[in-house]
């Protein structure tokens, strides 16, 4: 669950976000390490059966902030799942139903999305859910503080222009451009509701969720920053899907402790670190692995306002022919795959046509580079994390070939790393991709990858198209958008990351993913009897 903060401001009304990304991520490297013993005695695990506790070791912190889902980026939806209900929620099998939602529709445009709200559902004071709830919650996209909003907020790529509640069950969201998966959009954390409480005095969520999850908060068992101590809660509609009375949600951010923690038995499942996974797999530990993290160069600077060169899109052309991503797998990252696909390899859009188009051309990237006036190479400067700089100095060897200087060196601290999206030219930067529309539209095209608001011409036209469509069309209009995000050199893709979930095989059913989402639904962890 790694937190990336990076600044985002989408036309001026964007402040610092937090961005969970994968086993990789470069904040995690500079995190302030938790030991492995931390933590109440009630954090010990023991998912035996239903009716016991289960206990997950996390990669960073669940609620740094406080517990306004909505803060927070879809990456933080395990832990959320547990105090709040979402208008629709992913399934086992990677695709999207209605959580509070009993039914939705579209209109001829695609421009609205009525939706029928579910009976039953109640809030921590006891409150029901009713259509007025749920349009002060969307009502709520201007704030800046509301990462899960980007997309929906004003400037956003799907951007809501109106809600209105026409009666208790009923809601009507109009968007300024016709958007066909908006539902989809409103999966997870982005379609959280907080109740009424928590959205009259969002400051409160600081301190004390406000939702109708399975789950409530044990607050005198929770530990700020270490574990978070969840109890079932009686009578919820989808207890039969939570089959642990307790869950504890435990933050162990150095990667060996929590391989540590998984063997010992203080936690029942565990996201390791690609290094870990032999020696837990040793002790008799099960893994499960999923992909669907891309790691790429991503390029910040688009218009040449940081560096000229990188203003040409045969210069960013040239970087593409210049990496060869298969030594740089092969000799650095063991069991992952070199990719140049904006898309992981199990995402709607992804085309292998785009790996050969854009292999390792060393010439080809010289001409490129002579035909954008470079033929005598031009160099620039980057700063990267202490856990990155052996693939960047790799890279730098890469480009050296072709006449670029890439100058390498190590952040001196959190803040100069962060600030690095508006100082240099282009950064190391894992994305995972749960759903490609939403992350393009609300972290490449409009978040904080994009903070010069560059556009082009192909990439809005397939961005548009895949926003309006759905079934061939919008999978033709994804493959446009991987094709041109690549093409234009908004992303250099460099190989698929996979990530690591340990568990305890006597006690947990095997663990399984959601599609391309590297963290299992809370609703995935299943007691063996």
């Amino acid at each position: 669950m790694n937190v990336f903060t990076m600044p985002l401001r989408k036309r001026g009304t964007r402040r610092p976000v937090a961005v969970r990304l994968g086993a990789v991520a470069v904040a995690a490297a500079l995190a302030t390490v938790l030991a492995a013993c931390g933590g109440s005695p009630d954090a010990a695990g023991s998912g035996g059966g239903a009716g016991s506790t289960l206990t997950i070791g996390y990669d960073s912190d669940p609620a740094p902030t406080g517990y306004d889902p909505l803060r927070y980026s879809p990456g933080q939806r395990q832990f959320y799942e547990s105090l709040y209900d979402s208008l629709f929620v992913q399934t086992a099998d990677g695709g999207v139903e209605p959580g509070l939602v009993a039914d939705f529709s579209y209109s001829a445009d695609n421009t609205q999305l009525t939706l029928t709200l579910r009976d039953g559902v109640t809030f921590a004071d006891g409150s029901p859910l009713d259509a007025t709830l749920v349009k002060a919650n969307l009502d709520r996209r201007a704030d800046p503080e509301l990462t899960s909003y980007t997309a929906f907020a004003p400037g956003g790529e799907a951007e809501i222009v109106d809600v209105q509640a026409p009666d208790p069950r009923t809601v009507v969201i109009t968007t300024a451009t016709p958007q066909a998966s908006l539902h989809i959009l409103l999966t997870g954390v982005p379609g959280m509701i907080v109740g009424p409480t928590g959205v009259a005095d969002p400051a409160s969520l600081a301190t004390t969720p406000d939702g109708s999850g399975p789950y409530t908060l044990d607050a005198d068992a929770t530990i700020k920053g270490s574990s978070y101590v969840v109890v079932e809660k009686p009578g919820h509609p989808d207890a039969a899907g939570h089959p642990f009375d307790t869950v504890v949600h435990k933050a162990i951010l150095d990667g060996q402790a929590r391989a540590n923690a998984m063997v010992s038995g203080q936690v029942d499942a565990a996201l390791l670190t690609p290094d870990a996974v032999d020696l837990v797999e040793s002790r008799g530990v099960a893994i499960e692995r999923v992909g669907g993290t891309v790691v790429n160069l991503a390029v910040f600077d688009k218009t040449g306002a940081i560096h000229p060169a990188f203003g040409d899109v045969r210069v960013r052309q040239a970087i593409q022919h210049a990496i060869d991503r298969e030594t740089l797998v092969a000799t650095l990252h063991e069991g992952d795959e070199p990719t140049a696909n904006a898309f992981p390899a199990a995402a709607e859009g992804h085309d292998p046509a785009l790996d050969a188009q854009w292999g390792h051309d060393p010439q080809r990237a010289r001409e490129l580079l002579a035909e954008a006036g470079y033929a005598d190479g031009f160099s620039f400067d980057v700063v990267t994390s202490p856990p990155t700089m052996t693939d960047m100095q790799a890279i730098q060897a890469q480009l050296a070939e072709v006449g670029i200087t890439m100058n390498v060196r190590t952040a001196a601290s959190t803040e100069e790393l962060f600030a690095s999206v508006e100082t240099q030219p282009l950064g190391y930067f894992p994305l995972s991709w749960t759903d490609p529309l939403g992350i393009v539209q609300g972290v490449v095209v409009g978040g904080f990858l994009n903070l010069q608001q560059a556009s082009d011409p192909a990439i809005s036209d397939a961005l548009g198209r895949a926003a309006a469509a759905t079934g061939d069309a919008r999978a033709e209009a994804l493959t446009d958008l991987n094709a041109a995000l690549v093409a234009q050199g908004w992303m250099i893709p460099l190989y698929e990351s996979y990530s690591y979930w340990a568990y305890d095989a006597d006690t947990l059913q095997k663990v399984t993913f959601s599609g391309t989402d590297q963290y299992p639904l809370l609703a995935a962890f299943r007691p063996t009897t």
